[in-house]
């Protein structure tokens, strides 16, 4: 018996028995690691045992999404209300933007029939028609034919009437022309404003 433990297959038999059973016990425990790693990667709800579950009921956070549902209803109401205003806004600037057009219109139509006689000079045009009045009316006429219409307005509206008229008169002498020249010059003198003062006429 002796002889057999001691023999040289014997010890081999007992090397290769502790071998495999030392690695047994070296590589339960990884194994048992293993195990617990595979769970925890594993879904909440194919995990056993008592741990926490993922699969609950917060009532705060059920009303923090709820408020936040709020806030977003309230800003597309904003914004909805933000881009109405802009259509609003947008329709009365071209409103105000025609009117002003309008305006732009009529006064160059009024600056384009009315004659404004400026105080600067009032002076001069006072002197022009005192001369032109002493002077004959067809001597007048003849000179007052060669001006530009607004100054023979400007001109025949600060002489008096008894003045004006034979002058005006005399430019309505030739041509067809010339007279349609004289009616639309008397016209204009009807609407001769001193810019002094706009509501009354130069005329006498």
């Amino acid at each position: 018996m002796i002889r057999l433990l001691q023999s040289k297959w014997m010890a081999i038999a007992l090397g290769t028995v502790a071998y495999w059973l030392t690695t047994w016990l070296c590589l339960e425990p990884q194994k048992q690691l293993s195990r617990i790693a595979a769970e925890l990667r594993a879904p909440a709800h194919s995990r056993s045992g008592s741990g926490p579950s993922w699969n609950f009921d917060n009532p705060e956070m059920a009303q923090l999404i709820a408020e936040l549902k709020d806030q977003r209803e309230a800003l597309r109401a904003r914004a909805q209300q933000l881009d109405e205003l802009e259509a609003r806004l947008n329709a009365e600037r071209q409103e105000i933007y025609t009117l002003t057009q309008a305006v732009s219109q009529l006064k160059t139509n009024i600056e384009a029939t009315v004659t404004w006689i400026g105080e600067e000079e009032l002076v001069n045009l006072k002197k022009l028609a005192k001369v032109y009045a002493a002077m004959g009316p067809e001597g007048a006429a003849r000179i007052l034919r060669e001006m530009e219409d607004d100054q023979v307005v400007k001109v025949l509206a600060l002489m008096k009437e008894p003045d004006s008229a034979p002058i005006l008169e005399g430019l309505s002498q030739g041509s067809k022309g010339e007279s349609k020249r004289a009616a639309s010059l008397s016209n204009r003198l009807r609407l001769t404003i001193l810019s002094g003062n706009p509501k009354k006429t130069a005329a006498p």
